[in-house]
């Protein structure tokens, strides 16, 4: 070999050397510094935005029957995997919530390939009329923000067809197989060492002992090694009843005012239109279930019985067609409570979430229906 092949082959050696070193580097800077505080509510809003694939990793590696929700604070709020788990025939069945707030289809579709990889027993997947409004009235910081969170967790065959429904804008803040591979912790990092940076300096403070952030008691989330975590998927930590904090008068305003005019805002104002993005990616997550025989659970949840009879008339047919679509796919049960006449205002937390009572009336109507979907699969 000559002294350019040689010289060469050294320059080869190093740059693959340097990618790796680069490559090793960069996942523990994700692994131990930028995660943690993505957990803990120091780099976003709630630990609940970033623990998504984490939670698809235990589901994984979970022996037993696996029933997982997928949706917005309205499942947070709504499911409770205790319970559930009690009245379930079956002793050998785990629920999990994966409610995230303030969430879009359009964002959850992202642990479609995820979830099918780790093949659940049953998929309880939220369809309610806010889950159907045009993307256009969403917030572009939130979508950019849950894209680049997921980023930090995604691993490279979770990647799937779900990529091809995002908008070009929204696009970039994906990190890629190889293209733009780091860029979610390059947006984190900085603010992230910084944290660290001040709990080092603090510790002159603080008897030389270095600051942990405790968390906010709502917002944080343990993390996968912690030993509430398991727990902690099964039920989450809810708010103590939001129209408790109402007096009379304050509550009687609530409801024949203020649940009205929340009603005239987008979110409840679902259509149907070629290019409705969030109902696109409803229908693409139902129908890449579906393909992979896993059953499906379309849960319209309960709104405030306030809400109900103030809605206009045929306010969410376009909420009720599509519900009737996606019934044709296989292995598809749709449960609307929307129209049920059950409920009353002691059941929620605030128009659309509910509370304790509320919860306990879901467990008892869904765990008999989970039954009856996970028997007609076997």
């Amino acid at each position: 070999m000559g002294v350019w092949g040689s010289d060469l082959l050294k320059l080869s050696n190093s740059l693959v050397i340097g990618l790796l070193t680069i490559l090793v580097v960069s996942q523990a800077l994700s692994q131990y510094i930028i995660q943690p505080l993505t957990y803990d509510g120091t780099l976003v809003r709630t630990g609940r935005y970033s623990f998504t694939f984490d939670a698809w990793d235990t589901i994984g590696n979970d022996e037993q029957e696996t029933i997982v929700g997928i949706g917005t604070s309205i499942t947070q709020y709504a499911l409770s995997g205790n319970c559930i788990e009690e009245e379930l025939n079956s002793f050998q069945s785990n629920v999990y919530n994966l409610g995230v707030p303030g969430s879009l289809p359009y964002i959850e579709m992202m642990q479609t390939t995820a979830a099918v990889q780790n093949n659940p027993s049953l998929i309880l997947l939220e369809m309610n009329p806010i889950n159907m409004y045009p993307l256009v009235f969403a917030s572009d910081e939130y979508i950019e923000m849950r894209i680049k969170l997921n980023s930090l967790y995604i691993h490279s065959s979770d990647y799937g067809k779900w990529t091809e429904l995002l908008r070009p804008q929204d696009a970039i803040h994906l990190d890629g197989v190889i293209a733009n591979r780091y860029g979610s912790e390059s947006t984190y990092f900085n603010e992230a060492a910084e944290d660290y940076l001040q709990r080092f300096l603090d510790r002159k403070e603080n008897d030389g002992q270095w600051q942990h952030n405790q968390g906010h008691w709502y917002l944080s989330t343990p993390t996968p090694q912690s030993s509430k975590w398991e727990e902690y998927l099964g039920d989450p930590v809810w708010s103590p009843r939001y129209l408790d904090s109402l007096n009379i008068t304050e509550l009687e305003i609530y409801e024949n005012e203020t649940i009205p005019q929340q009603l005239q805002r987008p979110r409840y104002q679902p259509i149907l239109e070629e290019r409705n993005l969030n109902q696109m990616a409803i229908e693409y997550m139902v129908k890449e279930f579906s393909e992979n025989d896993i059953p499906v659970i379309l849960i319209s949840y309960p709104i405030h019985p306030s809400a109900v009879s103030a809605l206009n008339k045929n306010q969410f047919e376009a909420h009720n067609q599509t519900l009737e679509n996606l019934n044709s796919y296989h292995g598809v049960t749709v449960v609307n409570l929307i129209w049920e006449n059950d409920w009353t205002s002691l059941d929620f937390y605030d128009i659309e979430h509910l509370d304790e009572p509320g919860r306990e009336k879901i467990c008892a109507i869904i765990a008999p229906k989970i039954d009856e979907v996970l028997n007609m699969a076997a």
